[in-house]
C-alpha cells in the first residue's frame, strides 16, 4: 500500500487542480417536457424483432444513491415469477422477456433527469395487441403505488446486493480505477467503493 500511495502521489500530484466546483446542470430542469416525448413512435427494425419500449422522464434521483429507489423498481418490474406482468403476459403469449430500469450512469441519470424504461419483447401476437400490453404494465405500476413500499421486498434487495458485493469476481484493474474514479464524481468519500452497488438506508417517502 505504501509503495501505491508513493507511485499515484508521484504520477498525480503534479496535475493541477483549478479548484472549480464540478459542473452541475440541475438549473436545466424537465428536458423532456416537449410535444416529441408526449408520442408514440413505431420504429421499423433491422431485425425481425417485435419490442415495446416505454420511457419516464423523472427527476433528478442520484442523491438517493444510498436508498436506490428506481433499483427498487425495476426489481420488481423486472420479477419473472408468479403475480409479475412477464408472467401474466407470457400466459397470454404476448410476451417473451421484459425489462425495467435505469443504469444509474451518464445518460440515464445525472444531474438534470433519470428515465426509467421498461422494454417487452414481444410476440407476434403480442405486437398485434401491443396496446393492451402498455396497458397492462401501466395496470402494474398503478398497483405498486396504491400499495406503497414494501420494507421486506427492500430488505431483501438490499442482501442480495450486499452478497454479491462480497462474493463478486475480480474485475480488471484499469476497468475498476475508471469506475472508482466516476463513483468520486457522485458519492460520499465512505461510499466511493460501495455507493453503485449498495442500499444503506430504507427510505419509503422516497
Amino acid at each position: 500500500l505504501d509503495t501505491l500511495q508513493k507511485w499515484v502521489t508521484e504520477i498525480f500530484s503534479e496535475i493541477p487542480n483549478n479548484g472549480l466546483p464540478k459542473p452541475s446542470f440541475s438549473h436545466l430542469t424537465e428536458p423532456f417536457d416537449t410535444p416529441g416525448f408526449h408520442k408514440l413512435y413505431r420504429v421499423v427494425p433491422i431485425r425481425k424483432v417485435h419490442s415495446l419500449s416505454i420511457t419516464w422522464a423523472l427527476p433528478p434521483q442520484e442523491q438517493y444513491y444510498r436508498v436506490k429507489p428506481l433499483h427498487y423498481i425495476s426489481w420488481l418490474v423486472g420479477h419473472e415469477g408468479k403475480g409479475s406482468v412477464l408472467s401474466f403476459l407470457r400466459k397470454k403469449f404476448w410476451a417473451l422477456a421484459l425489462y425495467g430500469g435505469n443504469g444509474e450512469t451518464g445518460f440515464e441519470q445525472n444531474s438534470t433527469y433519470s428515465v426509467f424504461s421498461i422494454s417487452v419483447t414481444l410476440t407476434d401476437e403480442g405486437y398485434k395487441q401491443f396496446y393492451e400490453v402498455a396497458h397492462v404494465v401501466f395496470q402494474y405500476l398503478k398497483m405498486l403505488q396504491k400499495r406503497g413500499p414494501d420494507k421486506r421486498i427492500w430488505e431483501e434487495i438490499q442482501k442480495i446486493e450486499a452478497n454479491e458485493f462480497h462474493y463478486q469476481e475480480q474485475t480488471d484493474p484499469v476497468d475498476y480505477v475508471e469506475n472508482l474514479c466516476e463513483n468520486m464524481q457522485l458519492f460520499q468519500k465512505e461510499d466511493f467503493l460501495t455507493g453503485d452497488q449498495l442500499l444503506f438506508e430504507y427510505k419509503p417517502e422516497v
